[in-house]
């Protein structure tokens, strides 16, 4: 329906998200040809080709086409299509503006989100990354501040109370349910961000909850965590919305139940693809718990280390299920997606979080505000569920009968099964109290009492009612009245607070500047600081050619000396030689022999030399026989013969001398051969050093020549950021100015200082309370600071892309200057051409005119036609052909788009233009005369042709040059390389030779050890031989002693029983009695010594002994002479 909240959406909301894509898509060109290159590129353009199109589509309300992609979840699309297509109360086809709000809205996020994924290599790529980090970010001291708190929460959560803890979990869900308000799809990608702290304003948002059934759910999670079981767990499923401020809220929440022991498990269920602008995705859940765990301030990060610990141990559990983008209700959830139903079962709440979740909860459907929620759910209830949401729509239920209905927040809690047992349980109290009434006897007059007391009450109460309904009536306008108050109150509150903020920002920035321009002056420093290296390097490498040079020029010389002298060597042997072949020459002319042919000369000479020696022999016998005859001839021969022979053993010293001598000069040769090409090796060696040394000379050259261009460059952006710190400085002090001078009024002069204002903003607000006159000027006063506020921010804004502008302007003045030389020949080109398409261009729209009969048009550029004109026609043309409105509309489109595109042209090629006529304008200035200006352009002409040529030289020479930079930089990369790894190898061999020398001391202390250890086992092995041999000898010994002891051991024993019984017997015989007592020795030796002594007496004289006194050691030996 036109004016409604769904007909906005369709209308103006979601026209806007699709134009944000494409110029996202469209910003991201230069990242996706940095990344994939062409294909990237390619895969842009289609994208935004198929998203364009359906841009058309939307607003031009097509049909709703069948998806055509192979994606998982086509299939379930198409066949909710088909479903809608064939509902009873449908119009059949169904279009953009004749379905479902819901339907529709999905639908355009799911074709989204197929342009991409059918354009690989940017099928990954999240149109909406971007607003998402953007409202991260933009939300950072709402999240520090709700860190903070649940932080400290942390720490004393243990010593708290139950009843402490239970106000502690009603913040935190109220905290969720007011972060839900950060939705981007709401706002269509405009700043949704929580600037302020949440916790600040949680009591005075209570009136705005609608329904409010926090208390059962605290009993809900207390019941489950008393009645669960050893081996269960509690668990808790949020199903979540949207990334950023809200994300954090939840995952706060989270982490409180699991800190606070009311819950065991919390999954998370996010979306599995980018949707509705800002909702989670798996990539958004890491990347937010990565960036609080990386992030600068302390309860931020130790959030981050401890989510992800959380999610390392299992505790939490990220799912994503493809049923969360698809257009049907949850009560379809059990028959679409079994999986996912099946695994809420196992939960003991399900927490829904945001509008979206709420409308497929409730069915999207145009329910009465009274309506219970557990009957709108239509029988979908896996687990106790629980929804929290800002209304964002219009579908609501659950309220009250006579609830006004705001645009706030909204709690709704239902858990069918707790209310069954609560009713349930009050029956059993209603019967057992009227059981018990029952029992009690009443007589009639007590009856009648009864009854007249209980009229008369039930007309008090029907007038009590009336008076109750009334003061009720009055009480919900006091209510509205005090609620309108209090939201205004609380809108001025917060434009107060975000003048605050707006100032802290604009001083963080400040600051921020103020580290920028320390941090280039740190830079300078250290390029200063690389540049003094960079020139002691390029001196020592001076140096080092200066001192190269020497060394080869040393090394050359010295190569000469070689050289002169190996000559000589050679001239000297070649003399010899010479010397040599002559003298055998002569020596075979003398004994007629040919050595020419023959392979040892001086063999075959000594050998004829011995034949003639022979010959002589025989011939001293032939003369010693003619001796006589002739003898003066013979020693005259003999003499001769004598001196032959001499002669030849002296030249065959010689000769063996010569060859000697040949062998040692050829052995110099070689030697002198080798050591000439060692020199030669050496020589290229130096040769290529030098070389190499001269390239690292040019490019440390052409290194210093960059850092002086960019330690200027970084001079002039030091001085621009500095500029650019004193107008924000200037503008922060104009800004404090204004307001001071805006809060100043009447005799109270306020100062332009931070304490001041605030101060007087401070009194301000305490003087809004007392009346309403005072409110009215603060609205006033506080709408020009915001105002004042958005100006400074649009102008630091601005000035921020006026820097970015500026750098991206110097980047492409480099690139245009290259070609503006091209497009001053081209100038006059492009000027004909443009003239014959704007002719074409007018006698266009004249003919369009004249088919559109809309009247004269401007033949100039500035036309009076305008689009609305066009549309109109459009608009009767539809009405009177009818058939033809679509073959029409496409026409038109396509119209639009071309007049787009040809003022898009005209626009880029009049900058052109622009800048060509202020290069021409400079040139017409010095001479007005057509004829001057075509010589002058002629000159111009062949002077950017030369210019043009000698820059192709110099980029060519540039290119070459930059070759050759680049292979010198890897030359000298692999040397420097090389060189240490020749280092590292030389101090690994000298560390390895002495470690080796160290093993080597160790074995021979070793082997030493060894040795003697050896000698003393070997000697302790003799030692342990003897012993045991002794030992077996003496065991051998005390074996044979034992044996021997054994036996009279035996003996002995026999012996003593043989006296034992002799002493019995003569104990027996001498009338003693020997069981009584054990008789002593010495009374059976008395009485024996009386017989003996009686005995005696009696036969013959003996000396008497009764009186003499024994020792016992007589005794004894009397008692041995007995046995």
């Amino acid at each position: 329906m036109d004016g409604s909240f769904a007909y906005f959406t369709i209308k103006d909301r979601l026209p806007q998200i699709l134009t944000r894509v494409i110029d996202t898509l469209h910003r991201h060109k230069n990242e996706f040809f940095e990344e994939h290159g062409e294909k990237g590129v390619e895969a842009e353009k289609r994208a935004i080709s198929f998203l364009s199109k359906l841009r058309n589509e939307l607003q031009t309300d097509k049909p709703v086409t069948p998806l055509e992609d192979e994606l998982p979840d086509a299939v379930l699309w198409n066949q909710y299509l088909d479903y809608q297509r064939n509902l009873p109360n449908g119009s059949g086809e169904p279009s953009w503006f004749q379905s479902p709000w819901l339907f529709i809205e999905c639908y355009m996020y799911r074709r989204i989100h197929a342009a991409l994924a059918l354009n690989p290599p940017i099928d990954n790529f999240d149109v909406f990354k971007e607003g998402k980090a953007q409202n991260f970010f933009e939300s950072q001291e709402a999240i520090i501040a709700l860190c903070t708190y649940f932080q400290e929460l942390v720490k004393n959560i243990k010593d708290l109370e139950e009843k402490q803890l239970q106000e502690e979990l009603f913040k935190l869900l109220q905290v969720s349910l007011w972060g839900n308000k950060c939705d981007l799809s709401f706002s269509a990608g405009d700043d949704s961000s929580q600037k302020s702290s949440p916790l600040q304003s949680l009591e005075s948002m209570v009136p705005y909850i609608l329904v409010n059934d926090m208390e059962k759910v605290w009993l809900l999670l207390v019941n489950a965590k008393r009645n669960r079981t050893e081996g269960s767990n509690v668990r808790v499923d949020l199903i979540l919305d949207n990334a950023g401020f809200e994300l954090v809220s939840d995952l706060v929440l989270a982490d409180f139940l699991l800190s606070s022991k009311l819950a065991d498990e919390v999954y998370f269920h996010g979306k599995s693809i980018p949707w509705y602008v800002s909702d989670t995705t798996k990539n958004d859940f890491n990347w937010t718990i990565k960036q609080l765990g990386s992030a600068n301030h302390m309860w931020m990060s130790r959030c981050g280390i401890n989510w992800e610990g959380n999610l390392k141990k299992g505790a939490w559990v990220f799912r994503d299920h493809m049923f969360w983008t698809l257009p049907h209700d949850f009560s379809s959830m059990s028959e679409v997606a079994p999986d996912l139903h099946a695994e809420l079962q196992k939960s003991n709440l399900l927490l829904f979080k945001g509008d979206l979740n709420y409308r497929k909860l409730t069915g999207d459907r145009k329910w009465e505000h009274s309506v219970p929620f557990h009957q709108a759910l239509n029988k979908f209830h896996p687990a106790p569920l629980c929804s929290l949401r800002t209304l964002k729509s219009d579908t609501q239920v659950g309220l009250k009968p006579g609830q006004v209905l705001l645009q706030g927040g909204i709690l709704i809690f239902r858990q069918l099964i707790e209310l069954q047992k609560l009713e349930i349980q009050s029956g059993k109290l209603k019967e057992s109290h009227d059981h018990v009434l029952l029992d009690i006897p009443v007589t009639r007059e007590q009856m009648n009492h009864y009854r007249a007391a209980a009229e008369t009450a039930q007309s008090e109460l029907a007038a009590l009612s009336v008076k109750y309904d009334c003061a009720q009536s009055e009480l919900l306008k006091l209510r509205s009245s005090m609620i309108s108050k209090e939201a205004s109150f609380q809108e001025l509150k917060a434009e107060a607070e975000s003048c605050k903020e707006n100032n802290a920002r604009l001083m963080s920035r400040l600051l921020s500047l103020q580290t920028q321009i320390q941090e280039t002056e740190e830079e300078l420093h250290v390029l200063a600081a690389s540049k003094n290296q960079a020139e002691l390097t390029a001196q020592l490498a001076h140096k080092e050619n200066l001192e190269l040079k020497e060394k080869l020029h040393e090394k050359s010389a010295k190569l000469n000396k070689y050289l002169n002298a190996c000559e000589e060597d050679m001239t000297q042997a070649s003399k010899i030689s010479k010397a040599y072949e002559e003298l055998l020459t002569d020596l075979s002319g003398f004994l007629d022999i040919d050595i020419r042919e023959k392979e040892k000369p001086q063999e075959h000479l000594t050998s004829k030399v011995s034949e003639i020696c022979k010959e002589n022999v025989t011939l001293k016998d032939q003369v010693a026989a003619l001796q006589e005859a002739v003898n003066m001839e013979s020693k005259a021969n003999r003499e001769t013969i004598m001196r032959l022979v001499s002669e030849v053993a002296k030249e065959q010293k010689k000769a063996a001398g010569y060859y000697q001598d040949m062998e040692k000069l050829s052995k110099d040769l070689d030697s002198a051969i080798k050591k000439r090409q060692s020199l030669e090796m050496e020589i290229r060696n130096l040769q290529e050093k030098l070389t190499v040394n001269q390239k690292a000379l040019d490019t440390s050259k052409q290194e210093l020549h960059n850092l002086k261009k960019s330690s200027r460059e970084l001079d002039a952006s030091l001085k621009s950021s500095r500029e650019e710190a004193r107008t924000a400085q200037s503008s922060l002090e104009a800004f404090k100015v204004e307001i001071a001078t805006l809060l100043s009024c009447g005799s109270v002069i306020v100062k332009p200082s931070e304490n001041t204002i605030l101060e007087r903003i401070q009194q301000i607000n305490c003087k809004e309370e007392n009346k309403e006159i005072m409110v009215s000027q603060l609205e006033t006063k506080l709408a020009k600071l915001t105002k004042a506020l958005e100006n400074q921010t649009r102008l630091y804004h601005e000035a921020l892309e006026r820097s970015r502008t500026a750098e991206r302007c110097s980047e492409d003045f480099h690139n245009q200057l290259k070609h503006l030389q091209e497009e001053l020949l081209t100038g006059d080109l492009m000027q004909d051409g443009l003239k014959l398409e704007k002719q074409k261009y007018l006698k266009f729209l004249e003919q369009l005119n004249e088919k559109m009969k809309l009247g004269s048009l401007a033949a100039e550029v500035g036309f009076d036609m305008t689009m609305d004109m066009i549309l109109a026609r459009v608009e009767q043309l539809v009405k009177l052909e009818g058939d033809a409105v679509v073959e029409n509309k496409t026409v038109a489109y396509s119209l639009r788009r071309k007049l787009k595109a040809q003022k898009e042209k005209l626009e880029s090629r009049e900058l052109h233009m622009n800048l060509l006529r202020q290069k021409i304008s400079q040139l017409e200035e010095e001479k007005q005369v057509r004829t001057a200006l075509a010589v002058e352009r002629d000159e111009a002409n062949l002077t950017v042709r030369k210019l043009h040529k000698m820059i192709e030289r110099l980029q060519k020479q540039l290119d070459l040059a930059r070759e050759a930079n680049t292979d010198l930089k890897a030359k000298l990369s692999e040397t420097s390389e090389l060189k240490i790894k020749t280092l590292e190898q030389n101090r690994t061999i000298e560390e390895l030779s002495k470690s080796q020398g160290k093993l080597e001391r160790m074995k021979e202390k070793a082997e030493k050890q060894l040795k003697s250890a050896k000698s003393e086992l070997r000697l302790k092995e003799r030692e342990a031989t003897e012993n045991k041999e002794k030992n077996k000898n003496m065991l051998e010994a005390v074996t044979s002693e034992m044996k021997v002891l054994k036996t009279t051991l035996a003996e002995l024993a026999k012996r003593e029983r043989q006296l034992a019984d002799f002493r019995e017997v003569v104990s027996q015989m001498l009338g003693l009695n020997t069981a009584s007592l054990a008789l002593p020795d010495y009374e059976i030796i008395t009485r024996l010594d009386g017989l003996i002594h009686s005995h005696q007496h009696h036969f013959f004289p003996c000396v008497c002994l009764r009186n003499v006194a024994r020792t016992p050691e007589e005794q004894q030996g009397n008692v041995q002479l007995l046995h």
